[in-house]
């Protein structure tokens, strides 16, 4: 393997019990972290593990943990390192982080990191005489009530095979946060230096101060991007909803604030609320107006819908006359988008009615204003006849009624606007419904809690809202 090209995968997760914290100031807590790197395999030597686990160490020296560095060791020893951080992490009840750079192997979708002085001929070695990330994560989440942060830095070509095909993905939760150095699947570079892109980046955002969570795994997606000229994306998942520095800023205290703190701000509380059911997913969908700047400099605006799909969520861009789309996955109150082109969108979450967006390279921005949220729960659009009232592009206001009927999984509309009359054909998907009425864009509705319709057409210029009279 190259000693200048690998494959990595970073996985990081943040894991943060949302039950029973102490209300005392984390910063008063003790932080711990073990940091392995494990490079000369006898089967496949790395270059840069133990490099890396040496920078991320400094960095975290720097951000206040006591760290335990190993590098180059065995089976055993990995694990008595493991268990004595564990026991240490219950003892202190502190918050704990675990670094692990080198070999790992995806088995069946589980993910194995490989220690030093052991021969691997085949895949029921990897299983006996390895250990699995789930054991490592279960024996710290299990240690204390506290946050623990795992970060996997492992080589990506499995050196059984020699391909490619990267480890397991990871889905977090509400105690868990994900970051990949690459995309799923996707091949990671070593770097020309010393470390690779994603452990410089992140190395250096952690011994930045006052940076947040979500903004430490930004700013380190971005370095990576333009280190590798848009080859790597580093990917992030999380419903993770607390607030975390690794350093603090002036005045800040770092660490993780109690769950009933992170709450206490809208976007949290009301995000938090959801995880319990379906994740934040439903939370943010509904339709929205857009504006922003490509590139170039030139501006440009228009509408967008977003709807559910399990913990992902579908963006439906309309601009101008093209139509994009894209999906997106949380990572704490971030969301990174993919939309088909090699520049991924991260917006931000500003209060509960805007997400500020920039692509990964930095050469665009966009904002996302909630015109109207669907309902959190899975509704039925009712037929019959419907009182509506809307804006044209123009400023002047309309009032009429609509006719909505089913026909199978489609809806029929038919509007009487004074002397005119409109037809369209909708579809409904995840609350949300887009109807079709013979201009260059839909009209798009978010079905509300309350069984109304409230929706924007013609890029976002115009908007319309129905409200049921009576049924067919």
């Amino acid at each position: 393997m190259s000693a200048m090209k690998r494959s990595f995968l970073t996985v990081l997760f943040l894991i943060v019990s949302v039950f029973g914290l102490a209300s005392a100031a984390v910063s008063e807590q003790q932080r711990t972290a073990l940091v392995i790197g494990n490079a000369g395999y006898a089967f496949a030597p790395l270059a840069n593990p133990v490099n890396d686990a040496v920078a991320i160490a400094k960095a975290l020296d720097s951000a206040g943990f006591n760290v335990i560095l190993q590098t180059d060791v065995s089976r055993d020893g990995m694990l008595e390192a493991l268990q004595a951080f564990g026991d240490r992490l219950k003892a202190d009840n502190s918050i704990g982080m675990f670094y692990f750079a080198g070999h790992g192997i995806q088995i069946q979708g589980e993910n194995y990191l490989l220690p030093l002085g052991e021969d691997f001929p085949d895949e029921e070695t990897v299983r006996t005489k390895s250990f699995a990330v789930s054991e490592a994560v279960d024996l710290m989440s299990s240690s204390h009530d506290g946050l623990n942060i795992v970060v996997l830095d492992a080589c990506r070509n499995n050196p059984l095979t020699g391909d490619s095909q990267g480890l397991s993905r990871i889905d977090s939760s509400a105690r868990l946060f994900v970051s990949y150095s690459t995309s799923p699947g996707a091949v990671a570079s070593d770097g020309k230096g010393v470390n690779s892109p994603y452990t410089k980046h992140l190395a250096d955002a952690i011994k930045t101060p006052a940076l947040s969570l979500e903004e430490t795994f930004k700013r380190t997606l971005k370095g990576v991007y333009q280190d590798t000229s848009g080859e790597q994306t580093p990917w992030i998942s999380s419903s993770f909803f607390g607030d975390f520095m690794f350093l603090a800023g002036e005045g800040d205290s770092a660490g993780v604030r109690p769950a009933q703190v992170a709450a206490s701000s809208s976007i949290g509380r009301v995000l938090a609320e959801s995880l319990a059911r379906n994740g934040p997913a439903r939370r943010i969908s509904g339709v929205y107006r857009v504006a922003g700047s490509n590139p170039d400099g030139s501006g440009y605006s228009g509408m967008l819908s977003i709807t559910p799909d399990g913990r992902k969520v579908h963006f439906t861009w309309w601009i101008g006359d093209d139509v994009f789309t894209g999906v997106g996955e949380f990572a704490g109150r971030m969301l990174v988008v993919n939309w088909g082109d090699k520049h991924p969108v991260v917006y931000t979450f500003e209060g509960e009615k805007i997400l500020d967006g920039e692509w990964a390279d930095g050469s665009a921005t966009e904002r996302l204003t909630l015109y109207s949220r669907s309902a959190q729960k899975s509704l039925a659009l009712r037929e019959g006849t419907y009182s509506a009232k809307g804006r044209n592009p123009n400023g002047s206001n309309y009032v009429g009624t609509v006719d909505i009927s089913r026909q199978g999984r489609k809806f029929t509309l038919i509007w009487q606007i004074g002397a005119d009359s409109y037809k369209g054909i909708g579809a409904l998907d995840g609350n949300v419904l887009t109807v079709d009425w013979g201009d260059t864009t839909p009209v798009v509705y978010a079905l509300t809690g309350n069984g109304d319709l409230q929706g924007l057409w013609s890029g976002g210029r115009g908007s319309e809202t129905l409200q049921f009279v009576s049924g067919r």
